[in-house]
């Protein structure tokens, strides 16, 4: 039996269209009923150059040779297709045959495969260092996430009592930093944003505008909130800076978001189970017990240290001219300064009294003098905004690297803070 005629019909209405081509005259010598309904006319004798833009763009084709088979974008419909061109000796002439195929539909589920193909493999690179860092603070996820998210700017929101607290990652400079507002229900308000929309700067608390743009923000700033939640009576909240090319796709996919929410999630009630016996209960800087702890477990062999030995002056003197909540809010003045440039690679302890601690872990020297450029500016800072009491602190700076002895480091940095409190000292004020 032949088939020829069916062949060639579901050829030309079920695959796609058939056109033929002198090859001399360009003239289109046969077109099927697909181009006759694609251009509302029977193209059957006009010059293919004028009807065919894509001719131009045809591989080299040879008589009787293989079919080639290639693709052509229709700009201005944006269509995809698919071309099948042969070339064929008849009666002493050559043509050229095309089989034309509409792939748009195709090609758009095949971009929609290769995205979702690049998402999960970029999520289980994610996933596995997540799972590397599990038992690892808050301060480890923000860099993962400014550069999964492709972001500058991000921002970990999380409620501790009547404060909450703001620890800021800047992807440029590698720069953590941590700021403690007080809670009310504006503040507050910052854990329930929508996730959906751009929110203004404007839009948030007056105390949270101010940790915003101590970190770089504008007041014409646009952040996103990445996912927000609740666990152990505690809020959290994870904002970014909006940033040309942010991957605002990925920021909506379930499957990323329930990690996330897991590492943070897993990590605060860790937290709250531990908090309380490592953190002083006026500061809420780790504590000596804390300090005594990593100093068997880590600080006494790493491969660089910075120790930061703070003393508060004056303290004696306010507790006995002003009362002991004078003094309380000396000592906050000055953890609070200290806890501002704390991060992953610098714990900040109060030892007791008026004496605080910043060891700074596996740092160059010059991060170290950044440290304590950072940390003057923001005492300045917490003094010209809260100046009805002057906070004066007294410092010692040392730097040591690998192969040094940590009791003499200690000793040396005790020695230069006592030299910069007698420095800071007023005429007739006793040295304590």
């Amino acid at each position: 039996m032949d088939f020829t005629n069916e062949i060639v019909k579901f050829v030309s209405d079920k695959v796609g269209g058939v056109v033929i081509i002198s090859d001399s005259s360009d003239e289109i010598v046969y077109a099927d009923g697909y181009f006759t309904k694609k251009y509302n006319q029977d193209i059957k004798g006009m010059d293919s150059t004028e009807i065919f833009l894509w001719l131009d763009d045809c591989p080299e084709l040879e008589v009787d040779g293989p079919a080639v088979e290639w693709e052509n974008i229709d700009r201005a419909s944006k269509k995809y297709y698919r071309l099948n061109s042969s070339k064929f000796e008849k009666d002493g002439k050559i043509y050229s045959i095309h089989l034309e195929t509409d792939i748009t539909e195709y090609m758009g589920l095949n971009r929609d495969i290769t995205k979702y193909m690049s998402f999960f493999k970029k999520l289980s690179a994610f996933q596995t260092a997540v799972l590397q860092k599990l038992s690892n603070t808050f301060y480890e996820l923000l860099p993962m996430l400014t550069e999964y998210f492709n972001v500058s700017k991000a921002y970990f929101l999380i409620q501790r009592e009547g404060n909450m607290d703001v620890i800021t990652y800047n992807k440029m400079g590698d720069v953590y930093s941590n700021d403690r507002i007080g809670l009310n229900a504006k503040v507050e308000s910052a854990f329930t944003m929508s996730a959906e929309d751009d929110i203004l700067m404007s839009s948030l608390a007056p105390e949270l505008q101010e940790v915003m743009s101590l970190n770089g923000s504008n007041e014409d700033s646009t952040f996103n909130m990445l996912c927000n939640g609740s666990v152990s009576g505690q809020k959290y909240a994870i904002y970014f800076s909006a940033w040309p090319n942010m991957d605002k796709d990925s920021m909506k996919e379930k499957t990323l978001l329930s990690v996330i929410k897991l590492y943070v999630e897993n990590g605060i009630m860790k937290e709250k189970l531990r908090y309380s016996s490592e953190h002083d209960g006026l500061t809420d800087l780790y504590n000596k017990a804390k300090y005594l702890e990593m100093m068997d477990a880590e600080y006494m062999d790493m491969d660089s240290i910075g120790i930061f030995n703070f003393d508060v002056n004056n303290l004696k003197v306010l507790n006995d001219t002003k009362g002991h909540e004078a003094g309380d809010k000396l000592l906050i003045k000055a953890a609070n300064s200290i806890r501002k440039v704390t991060n992953n690679k610098a714990h900040g302890y109060r030892m007791g009294g008026d004496e605080f601690l910043m060891i700074a872990c596996n740092v160059t020297k010059e991060e170290v003098d950044s440290l304590k450029s950072r940390w003057e500016a923001e005492l300045e800072r917490l003094n010209a905004i809260e100046d009805d009491i002057n906070c004066v602190v007294a410092v010692g700076v040392v730097y040591g690297e690998k192969g040094y002895n940590f009791s003499e480091l200690m000793k040396k940095a005790d020695e230069l803070m006592y030299e910069d409190k007698k420095s800071k000292k007023k005429p007739g004020e006793e040295i304590r």
